[in-house]
């Protein structure tokens, strides 16, 4: 297998989480989206950072068990407090036998780990309980400044746990956009998705692919014609991210036109699936 990364703590983190994790076979209703949002600060770690360590930690406390994490872009706006990007990270969880101790300890962990200065907020919904005022506050977040007084109320007449956690908790409104969009299964990109990362830097089957990750393929000039065979290889390149796409974590890739002995398929560039 391929290194995880330079840095030695970001290598340390996916090895557990790979160990840990679950393949993603589908959105069950029974899935538990635990949100987590500005965590950080300028010099801090990052969310995606503290959300891949929350998961390794739920499931060495026999809690939770992560399938997926995913990053979700909100609106970038001089009026918007942030850090660097203004996105928020959701954790699916497939198993959660006590729902209420999933909260409690992502709370005291976000109370420990947060960093100085940061608003760190979070959020629990199950998937099955997802009402479509959430997601519509999702979309919004995308293009509209919203209040923490919005995601109050939402989460007050749904009864959705929510918690200000830091500063002035204003990552509540992130944590409540990133259960939306999550749920609405076209949006995001993954954090962390089984096995993916470590095969970096190598070409792989469709099938192997499929059945080590939970990834489907989809290309990114003719999604909807492209059949895939099992022994179709796909070059993973040293970058390969998948996003939500169809409620599935979804490799785009692109012919590969390489004229060494590899033939087949490669992940979409860098800069293309940031625009997820």
């Amino acid at each position: 297998m391929k290194n995880y990364g330079r840095d030695p703590e970001n290598e340390a983190q996916w090895r557990a989480l790979d160990a840990i994790g679950m393949p993603w076979q589908a959105a069950e209703p029974d899935d538990w989206l635990l949100a987590i949002d500005d965590t950080d600060n300028l010099t801090s770690r990052g969310t995606g950072f503290l959300a891949r360590k929350l998961a390794v930690q739920l499931a060495e406390q026999g809690i939770a068990i992560v399938k997926g994490i995913t990053r979700h872009q909100l609106l970038v706006d001089p009026r918007i407090p942030y850090t660097s990007h203004n996105s928020s990270a959701c954790l699916v969880l497939t198993s959660a036998p006590n729902p209420q101790a999933v909260f409690d300890y992502t709370c005291a962990y976000l109370l420990r780990e947060s960093a100085e200065g940061s608003d760190a907020g979070t959020v629990l919904i199950q998937r099955s309980a997802m009402p479509e005022e959430i997601r519509t506050f999702g979309r919004d977040a995308k293009v509209s400044v919203l209040t923490q007084e919005d995601a109050r109320e939402i989460a007050a007449r749904h009864q959705i746990p929510m918690a200000e956690l830091t500063g002035t908790g204003g990552g509540i409104i992130g944590a409540l956009a990133a259960t939306g969009l999550n749920a609405s299964g076209h949006d995001g990109r993954f954090l962390w998705v089984k096995q993916l990362r470590s095969m970096a830097g190598q070409s792989y089957s469709v099938d192997e692919l499929e059945q080590s990750t939970g990834v489907r393929m989809q290309n990114i000039t003719n999604e909807t014609a492209t059949h895939f065979a099992k022994t179709d290889q796909v070059d993973l390149g040293e970058w390969p991210r998948a996003v939500l796409l169809n409620q599935r974590p979804t490799l785009l890739v692109e012919k590969n036109d390489a004229t060494t002995d590899f033939s087949g398929w490669r992940t979409a560039s860098k800069n293309f699936v940031k625009q997820f």
